[in-house]
């Protein structure tokens, strides 16, 4: 290591360090953090937290420590700028006007624009290797009216390999920005997980140990980039006279006859459409694959739906859209597969504006909280003493409290509800 090297590495730690104590030290007097399991002075938690199935993890802590945890761990804020995505920006002007499109386009008044492709699709599914190809087909004509040519489709591998990148971005651990309780902050309130930081680690060199993020980083913000630029290349089709309909048609539409369109209405068009695209390509192909996994365990349940198939639409022959209301045990079983194995198990995050205080604990400006999905939907007190088990009777009873809980809960629940419903289905 060069001299120079040395000093700027120990001038680094030394900074950290007295960030770190200031970081500890601003909790006003008379309140605390929420308790938890030890951590390291440095690292907090972050060795506690496991690479997979955190959630796990989490739950268990809740139970350990009554409703409260705090720990370390994930990635900085805005690591990958995602102010545009309606699922994770902060709420404001321009996230009411981006979820005010997207409902437009993929609400339940919208739905049946996308029967025939959806039907399509589904009929040319034939082994598992197919899935994801079968989806990412399938949501690319839905939102942008693109016809992928085969599975090694260009716009479909771009797709897969983005969002791995993602979830791996998300492994606790893989990057600097997890190492430095003043980079994130982990915390728990009811079964809430709460996420708190700064940009300080923005400023770390590149070449310095453990700072791959900044490479790597700007390399996946370009893959996402070029992901929502599918807009552009619709937009021209649909110009030109030569596209299919799609939600990005629906938009185009929409702005053209609106006089008072918005200056960055183009913009409006490549989020909302993109934020479609990523997130319903990945948890379609979970919910398929999980139902895959449930029917294997439980055969019995699969004999039953398959029962209720063969006498609402006969042998042989594959539900259309229209049989959907007539299927009980069937959208029962779809139900309970959201819920059993939840495909966004930690939910997703949403920041304070504000210093907060929750039951005498301080939660300071910038925390992020993630619901933990997967362990409120095993509450036994809504969900049965066998809440832990596969049961699809238990949304046969209509009295069942939460039928949609898996697609999210407050503002940012899933507009798509019922498009997402028959799609899965």
């Amino acid at each position: 290591m060069s001299s120079s090297t040395a000093i700027y590495t120990a001038l680094t730690g030394i900074a950290l360090y007295f960030v770190s104590r200031w970081w500890r030290s601003r909790i006003p007097r008379g309140l605390k953090r929420p308790p938890g399991p030890p951590g390291h002075y440095l690292i907090g938690n972050l060795l506690d937290v496991p690479k997979t199935k955190q959630w796990l993890t989490f739950n268990q802590w809740a139970n350990e420590y009554g409703t409260r945890f705090a720990g370390l761990s994930l990635k900085p804020p805005d690591s990958l700028k995602s102010d545009w995505a309606i699922t994770v920006a902060q709420y404001g002007e321009t996230w009411r006007c981006n979820r005010t499109y997207f409902h437009q386009i993929f609400g339940q008044a919208a739905v049946e624009n996308y029967h025939e492709i959806q039907t399509k699709y589904t009929n040319h599914l034939e082994i598992i290797r197919d899935i994801f190809g079968m989806f990412g087909a399938l949501i690319l004509e839905t939102t942008y009216g693109i016809r992928a040519a085969s599975e090694k489709d260009p716009f479909l591998i771009l797709s897969e390999t983005t969002i791995q990148r993602i979830i791996e971005a998300g492994i606790p651990g893989t990057y600097l920005v997890d190492i430095f309780p003043v980079c994130t902050q982990l915390l728990c309130h009811g079964r809430e997980i709460l996420l708190t930081g700064n940009q300080l680690v923005k400023y770390v060199p590149s070449w310095f140990p453990g700072a791959k993020f900044q490479r790597e980083m700007g390399q996946l913000r370009r893959q996402v980039e070029e992901m929502l630029n599918r807009s552009i290349v619709a937009k021209s089709r649909v110009e030109n006279g030569d596209a299919r309909p799609s939600a990005v048609s629906v938009l185009i539409e929409e702005f053209g006859n609106d006089i008072n369109r918005p200056d960055d209405h183009e913009d409006i068009i490549k989020h909302v459409t993109g934020v479609e695209y990523m997130t319903a390509i990945d948890t379609s192909t979970g919910v398929l694959l999980n139902f895959i996994y449930a029917m294997l365990l439980h055969p019995e349940v699969q004999r039953r739906a398959q029962n209720e198939l063969d006498e609402v639409v006969g042998s042989g022959t594959l539900p259309s859209f229209e049989d959907f209301g007539r299927l009980k045990y069937t959208r029962a079983v779809f139900q309970e597969l959201l819920r059993w194995n939840a495909v966004t198990p930690s939910g997703l995050p949403h920041a304070l504006k504000v210093d907060d205080v929750v039951n005498g604990y301080f939660i300071p400006k910038g925390t992020i909280v993630f619901g933990n999905t997967w362990s409120l939907l095993r509450i036994k007190s809504v969900y049965g003493p066998d809440a832990d088990k596969f049961n699809p009777e238990r949304f046969l009873d209509e009295r069942m409290p939460f039928p949609d809980f898996a697609f999210g809960y407050g503002r940012r629940s899933a507009d798509a509800i019922k498009s997402l419903e028959e799609l899965d289905c």
